[in-house]
């Protein structure tokens, strides 16, 4: 018996979805929805290539699930139940990375991205119009939002 067990082959390392075959991971991808698909994507440079191999392009963070999820099929019976990752009705994208994200950055749903965190004795408590002429600059977050490019090693965060 203990010669028998000797001739099993011995694992190398524990078995991952990177060491899966291609189909396999685009078989996987092809049952997440879209925010799911992203954040899986993000956790890996390859699965982050299937992920553009299946959706093409980049994601914009304002991303809602499309139509009713589980959780909202059973608003009917239950009542409404919040997303246990990021404790809203309607998921968006950006709340499911925002622990990913450095603590110093926060998301501005007029600029549609992270950037620096307003100030603390700050008026408004969420995102508004700061000029009407100009959609998409924020009166919350006056300062330009820095876009970072996963290749910038120049870029820090302010102290």
């Amino acid at each position: 018996m203990i010669r028998r067990l000797s001739l099993l082959p011995v694992r190398q390392s524990a078995a991952n979805i990177e060491g899966m075959p291609t189909e396999l991971k685009l078989e996987i991808f092809g049952y997440l929805d879209l925010i799911d698909s992203t954040c899986l994507g993000l956790t890996s440079p390859n699965l982050y290539v299937v992920h553009r191999a299946i959706h093409g392009t980049k994601i914009p963070l304002n991303t809602r699930r499309l139509g009713p999820n589980s959780l909202e099929s059973a608003w009917e019976v239950v009542g409404k139940q919040e997303c246990k990752q990021c404790k809203m009705y309607r998921c968006e994208l950006h709340e499911h990375i925002k622990t990913w994200m450095p603590k110093d950055l926060e998301y501005c749903s007029m600029k549609r991205n992270f950037g620096l965190r307003a100030k603390e004795n700050a008026a408004h408590q969420s995102c508004y119009r700061g000029k009407p002429s100009k959609p998409h600059r924020c009166g919350r977050h006056p300062l330009r939002t820095t876009s970072v490019h996963q290749d910038d090693a120049s870029f820090s965060l302010p102290h």
